[in-house]
């Protein structure tokens, strides 16, 4: 069997729509990267990993994981455009790796797949780097002149807002993989369109909310527990908390996950996440600018507490340094 495991947001879903327009019948599956080596167990055969970071935490199950399969004669392609974790070595690595932190997945998923699809696939591709703030690479740039810009933004604005009101809805992910695998347009399906315009709604409301209940700790602003996007939490409690760095975290099985995000390019979220969740028996990480983290929900408060300590201090040092 044939295997696509993404991430379950937007530049994760078009990647995996990519790859299943290159790949039919594969089976897809979302996965993160706290729980991709225990996903990777049900795996057999080939399979394609979609903007699923390896996490240090958990890099030596998810390599065993994946050597079993390459020992069993499955292969391997890894897309991905997070940082890898420190001291790893890509010829370790047993696959083939399509990695690169300047680009998208969705545009590096289309560029490896480009000559198996139809070229109008290459909407789907700039879908996924809307969606991830990276809409001004060369190749995106160069994608988009083929097609009406505002037309674009549009139609990836509906997917966007469908794809969070759906929250950990997978099967609702996996559909939209399937059809955007058929080279369709967000607005031609009334379901997205319906899910995209009452998740419009509701953001108006919560970012109200979000500013009435954030709450500030040194240089973090934070909200805890909204039921709402994570991302969009965060960003919201940057904004209305007048600090650097943002997060919106939700208590769910006894932990705490995290999405936080920085508007300060002196801030490398990806390094200090990777520094300090694993202290407090967590794992972190992802982009300089947008990250996760996860810890035991009795850790949350201390995390937060060296975590802001963390990030003052970098913001002293590279001050100094500038």
């Amino acid at each position: 069997m044939d295997w696509i495991i993404a991430h379950g947001d937007t530049d994760g879903i078009c990647s995996a729509a990519i790859a299943l327009a290159a790949r039919k019948g594969s089976e897809v599956f979302f996965s993160h990267p706290s729980g991709l080596a225990e996903d990777l167990k049900q795996v057999e055969g080939n399979v394609v990993i979609c903007d699923i970071a390896l996490s240090s935490t958990f890099l030596q199950e998810a390599m065993a994981e994946l050597k079993r399969i390459a020992a069993g004669g499955g292969s391997i392609l890894y897309i991905d455009h997070h940082p890898l974790p420190r001291g790893f070595r890509k010829e370790d690595f047993p696959g083939k790796m399509a990695i690169s932190t300047m680009s998208c997945t969705s545009e590096l998923t289309y560029l490896e797949f480009k000559d198996l699809i139809p070229s109008d696939m290459s909407r789907v591709a700039i879908y996924g780097a809307i969606g991830d703030y990276m809409d001004n690479t060369y190749e995106i740039r160069r994608l988009l002149l083929d097609w009406e810009k505002r037309s674009m933004y549009l139609e990836s604005g509906l997917l966007i807002q469908a794809i969070d009101a759906g929250g950990r809805d997978y099967e609702t992910k996996r559909k939209m993989v399937s059809f955007l695998a058929t080279n369709r347009t967000p607005s031609s399906d009334q379901e997205i369109v319906e899910k995209a315009i009452a998740e419009a709604i509701s953001e108006e409301e919560m970012r109200k909310r979000v500013r009435e209940e954030v709450k500030v700790f040194g240089s973090l602003a934070y909200v805890l527990d909204l039921k709402w996007s994570m991302g969009k939490s965060a960003v919201y409690a940057r904004a209305y908390g007048k600090r650097p760095v943002g997060i919106g975290a939700e208590t769910r099985k006894g932990r705490v996950d995290m999405s936080i995000r920085t508007s300060s390019e002196q801030i490398d979220l990806n390094e200090l996440l990777q520094e300090i969740a694993p202290k407090h028996n967590g794992s972190g990480g992802g982009h300089p600018m947008a990250a996760g983290a996860r810890v035991p929900e009795g850790k949350f408060f201390e995390f937060l507490e060296d975590f802001n300590a963390l990030v003052e201090k970098n913001e002293r040092k590279r001050t100094v340094e500038y």
